[in-house]
């Protein structure tokens, strides 16, 4: 039976609490890697992290949580560090973290568009920078970032979003240019219409969301885990050979509408 096989691996996984993020710290848990996930410390989301890592540990995985903010360029160099510190590699990089405030470009403050670009496209940056060295170290790394369908198509709902995703395919471009021949492997996944807490809240109405359903040529809205299971692959043997990808996850959507 084929099987994606992580044993051994050390990933630190950003924004891998909730969603999407969940999903892709519970199946390369599952695959045998050793998962560091990041979140962002809210009381209001502490039992679904105490969840989380309970859940892994009793199916005999592997996984710690580290409450951060992402866009303290310290404190993820210091937790790469203490990864590799601690376990001497750190393997596997997922960059999750992100967030999509919908509104229109002209209600959108300075301040809005720095916060929210810091956070989707800078807290990338620091997490790759702070991976670099320990990865070019080893001559081994895999880097997955995901980004959104708003690279392709400008969706979403906000400005700052769509740019940012979109800056990092030209991070992804960047890194797989310099540093794919020192055994670094870059993709990005671009996730549209999974089922996640935020569609929900976007698509509360059965109507709105049985026309959303409607759009996707797949017939379904995306899971979770179809995202992680796409992470999986690119971050294991399997995915060796594929380098400055964007893979679109989107049920057929972006092309099909």
């Amino acid at each position: 039976m084929l099987e994606i096989d992580l044993s051994g691996k050390v990933a630190l996984v950003t924004g891998g609490s909730r969603g999407i993020g969940a999903a892709i710290t519970r199946t390369l848990c599952s695959a045998g890697a050793r998962v560091i996930f990041t979140h962002t410390g809210s009381p209001e989301h502490a039992f679904g992290v105490d969840a989380l890592v309970a859940g892994v540990r009793d199916a005999g995985g592997q996984i710690e949580a580290a409450a951060i903010d992402a866009v303290d360029s310290a404190r993820t160099a210091d937790l790469a560090g203490r990864v590799v510190g601690q376990y001497g590699k750190l393997d596997i990089l997922v960059c999750n973290v992100g967030k999509n405030p919908a509104r229109p470009a002209e209600t959108v403050t300075d301040e809005e568009w720095s916060r929210l670009i810091d956070l989707n496209l800078t807290s990338v940056f620091y997490a790759v920078r702070s991976v670099l060295p320990p990865m070019i170290d080893a001559g081994y790394g895999r880097i997955i970032l995901v980004g959104s369908s708003a690279a392709f198509d400008g969706g979403g709902g906000a400005i700052d979003y769509a740019a940012a995703k979109s800056g990092l395919v030209g991070m992804m471009l960047y890194l797989t240019k310099n540093y794919t021949r020192r055994g670094i492997i870059t993709n990005t996944v671009h996730p549209c219409v999974i089922e996640t807490d935020l569609l929900r809240e976007r698509y509360s109405n059965e109507e709105d969301k049985a026309k959303l359903v409607s759009q996707i040529p797949a017939g379904r809205l995306g899971r979770p885990e179809d995202v992680a299971g796409m992470v999986a692959y690119l971050a294991s043997s399997w995915g060796d050979y594929i380098c400055g990808q964007s893979i679109l996850l989107d049920g057929g959507r972006t092309l099909g509408r």
